[in-house]
């Protein structure tokens, strides 16, 4: 009786799997990745208004460098990228539209975070592209990273700030 119970199991589960690879073979292949092609960040604004910047549009806009050690990083790190501000006015969005705002910060790992649009303008965070002079890749936390100038200010020494700085940055909802 056992033995004919695994023949049973055995069956099934070579059916199941067969199934399954049978679906695999017919179905699309999953995204790793909710990133559209090209676009390196996706900014949807509360008009409902979708821009999808690419490399060269980041790249386009006006850099900054900021050293300053982080938890995640041995000692101080040079970082290069356009600031938050420069990035969400971009599009044509003013101060004063953002003021008040929260922003829906969404990493490719799946992580997100809520955090005050003024953070752009009383923090000035960069949206950094490069760290000690290359670009960053996924694997380096790329290929942005919202970084605060932590050493210059006590007040984002704290860890609740430290929640707020948010790698592999792909998409930026304006609340």
């Amino acid at each position: 009786m056992r033995r004919a119970m695994e023949t049973v199991l055995s069956r099934r589960d070579l059916v199941l799997f067969g199934s399954m690879a049978a679906l695999a073979a017919v179905l699309p292949a999953p995204r790793l990745f909710a990133r559209p092609a090209g676009a390196m960040l996706t900014i949807t604004e509360p008009s409902g208004r979708v821009r999808q910047l690419e490399a060269e549009d980041i790249a386009a806009l006006p850099w900054q460098q900021l050293i300053t050690q982080t938890p995640w990083t041995d000692g101080k790190q040079q970082f290069r990228g356009p600031f938050l501000r420069d990035v969400l006015t971009s599009g044509g969005m003013t101060r004063s539209e953002l003021a008040g705002r929260k922003l829906l910060m969404k990493a490719l790992n799946d992580y997100g975070i809520v955090l005050p649009a003024d953070d752009a303008w009383d923090y000035e965070p960069v949206l950094a592209r490069e760290m000690n002079g290359k670009p960053m890749r996924v694997r380096d936390k790329g290929p942005l990273w919202l970084v605060y100038p932590r050493d210059q200010r006590p007040d984002l020494q704290l860890a609740v700030m430290d929640e707020r700085w948010i790698w592999q940055l792909f998409e930026i909802t304006i609340l």
